[in-house]
């Protein structure tokens, strides 16, 4: 799944200074359009090598054709503003995974780097509730454990928690969740995602895929392998200082998930998974782990394939 309306994809080009990538541009509404078009764009121009997926039948298609896909979602509720039409308006344009909140509290709920954690709001309510009807994943990758459990209390459909840590093991990052939450995920049929950015694996810049593996085993300890699955959280364009361009990514919620800075991009710390050839590494920990090969293809996309399948179509 391909994260757009953050700062614009065609903004994020790898730059330290004179940045395109401004505060203003986050989470926009006119932002996430331009990049659903920016996309579909680059799809329809690669010959077929790339689809813009919307639905379980046409991720399959590509993958028997030998295409990559792509499905599109993004990681904040706040460019619906003050006009909720504007929910059914992506849906048609392609959007079908939203994340409740990112890092900060919002019409909806509570982002995982606020001190206190109210849940799921009224709006938040009507949020997801129209996100059943319309056929798309609620999402809580970045909320708060109270928030994620609303969700899960709210959604008639299974829902998912794409990309986090566990508190279990990394307590003092926020960017986790805690067994209690994992466990709401799991009650409506959904999916956790071990996030497999090193800070929230082992609270440093440095990890391995081990670790990673570690995780992957800790949350279907707690859950079970039908409901784990992983999200690597991998920014390989760019640079650091254009992400902190967010409102959200101040210095300090910065320190806050143990990211120095020392390393970017994070996967070049994730030994073993320094870029997209990692996933056979994964796969290799998985099976050195004891898991039967059938746990593995559920945890390596089957289990977010089932989801998208039940909740998109």
């Amino acid at each position: 799944s391909l994260s757009l309306g953050n700062a614009g994809l065609e903004r994020l080009l790898g730059e330290k200074e004179h940045m395109e990538a401004e505060p203003a541009k986050w989470w926009t509404y006119e932002t996430l359009v331009r990049d659903l078009a920016y996309v579909r764009a680059a799809c329809h121009e690669s010959a077929g090598k790339v689809h813009f997926c919307t639905s379980a039948a046409e991720l399959e298609a590509a993958y028997s054709a030998g295409a990559v896909a792509l499905t599109a979602d993004v990681q904040n509720s706040n460019f619906i503003g003050p006009d909720f039409d504007r929910l059914e308006t992506v849906y048609w344009l392609g959007v079908r995974r939203i994340q409740v909140t990112y890092n900060d509290a919002n019409a909806a709920g509570h982002g995982c780097m606020e001190d206190f954690d109210g849940g799921l709001t009224k709006w938040g309510h009507r949020l997801v509730a129209a996100m059943n009807d319309l056929g798309m994943i609620a999402d809580t990758g970045h909320c708060k454990p109270q928030t994620v459990i609303d969700v899960a209390k709210a959604s008639r459909k299974p829902m998912t928690c794409s990309h986090a840590g566990l508190s279990s093991i990394s307590a003092a990052n926020p960017r986790t969740q805690t067994d209690e939450a994992i466990k709401a995920v799991a009650k409506t049929g959904g999916v956790f995602g071990v996030v497999a950015v090193p800070s929230a694996i082992n609270n440093t810049d440095w990890c391995t895929v081990a670790d990673l593996v570690n995780n992957i085993d800790a949350a279907v300890k707690v859950v079970g392998e039908d409901h784990v699955g992983f999200g690597s959280d991998f920014v390989m364009s760019a640079a650091l200082e254009e992400i902190f361009t967010a409102p959200e990514w101040s210095a300090d919620r910065a320190a806050a998930v143990k990211t120095s800075g020392a390393v970017w991009p994070f996967s070049d710390g994730h030994a073993g998974f320094e870029n997209n050839g990692g996933y056979r590494n994964l796969t290799r920990g998985l099976v050195a782990k004891g898991y039967s090969d059938e746990a593995i293809r559920k945890i390596m996309g089957g289990n977010f394939l089932r989801v998208f399948r039940e909740v998109v179509g």
